[in-house]
């Protein structure tokens, strides 16, 4: 093997090869980046209550490797990476937040998503507090610099989604008139969508524990210590090296070899991307998102108190454990003295 500045690889284990970095992104690599991710559907979906937009989507199973999937969207769906990941979780159900603090959520999401450049990801469902960033994103004064919001849903609870079942082609998506329980219909201000099938339908939160691998995989581990390795349970096993790194470039940090169905990929990691789990209101599958976020993923979230249910009690208990340190330092100092 030999490296010069235009870092090639050689392999002898009969895997094609793709190197996936900024000085080489073809047409071809990101053709090989599709096929590994098992695509089982994928198109373009135009909105009846938003006919002026569309939005790209794929269908993956929950066994894809996060890694590989961060690749395709840097590659395939935006021209290069974010500044900031925003994650919002919160209730699905449909609920009022009070104008005071729907006006600063409204104000500080904008405000945050234009001046950075940042990915805003949801459920991606036209419910709670999915629908309410979709309107609010919906509302962006800039329309040259759209902002991206991605969904990230379960396939089995999109309402109608014998219609997405398609390889390439643009869908016209009309809300079902009919609701039926475990399903959803798509929030229509999007502009992405991942749907992940693990082969259930309607069980809720079956995305979940992917979604904040996936998220981890954006922020390139900013807030964590751990490292990469390979894992048995998602396609596509991904190896840390220490060669490679390109000689006219200070911005990367590693190199990894991931091989995923007969493709091996050089990708080359950058400067680590800031990501952070915004929380409001919710319920049980909001404690979950949280738990897969922070405990999992080493992600940090910020909950908006004042919004009810779980985000209320997590930030009571913040409050109740600052107080219990406060009086375990105090008593430390007295008894010192």
């Amino acid at each position: 093997m030999t490296t010069e500045q235009t870092s090639t690889l050689l392999l002898d284990d009969g895997h094609d090869t793709a190197l996936v970095n900024p000085q080489q992104d073809d047409d071809e690599t990101c053709k090989k980046l599709f096929q590994s991710m098992n695509v089982l559907s994928y198109g373009t979906i135009t909105f009846s209550d938003n006919k002026s937009h569309q939005a790209d989507f794929i269908r993956i199973s929950n066994n894809v490797s996060p890694t590989l999937v961060h690749e395709f969207l840097t590659r395939y769906w935006y021209d290069g990476r974010p500044s900031l990941v925003i994650s919002i979780t919160g209730g699905a159900k449909e609920y009022n937040m009070k104008p005071r603090l729907l006006r600063a959520f409204r104000h500080g999401l904008l405000k945050v998503a234009r001046t950075t450049g940042a990915w805003i990801i949801t459920g991606g469902m036209n419910t709670g507090i999915m629908k309410l960033v979709g309107e609010i994103v919906q509302i962006n004064p800039d329309r040259s610099r759209p902002i991206p919001l991605i969904g990230i849903a379960t396939w089995g609870c999109v309402s109608g989604r014998e219609h997405l079942d398609v390889r390439g082609s643009s869908v016209y998506y009309a809300k079902p008139r009919s609701n039926i329980r475990g399903e959803a219909p798509l929030e229509p201000n999007h502009t992405k969508f991942i749907f992940i099938d693990d082969g259930t339908e309607r069980k809720y939160g079956r995305e979940i524990a992917f979604r904040a691998q996936l998220e981890q995989a954006m922020s390139s581990g900013f807030f964590s210590s751990k490292t990469t390795t390979s894992s048995s349970n998602q396609s596509g096993n991904i190896s840390e090296t220490s060669f490679l790194q390109p000689e006219n470039s200070r911005s990367y940090k590693k190199c990894f070899l991931l091989l995923a169905n007969n493709y091996s990929f050089l990708i080359f990691n950058v400067d680590p991307v800031p990501a952070v789990l915004l929380v409001v209101e919710g319920g049980p599958n909001t404690v979950r998102t949280v738990h897969e976020a922070v405990v999992e993923n080493n992600i940090p979230a910020v909950f908006l108190e004042g919004t009810g249910r779980c985000c209320d009690l997590f930030a009571k208990a913040f409050h109740l454990y600052n107080e219990y340190r406060r009086n375990i330092e105090s008593d430390d100092e007295t008894s010192v003295k």
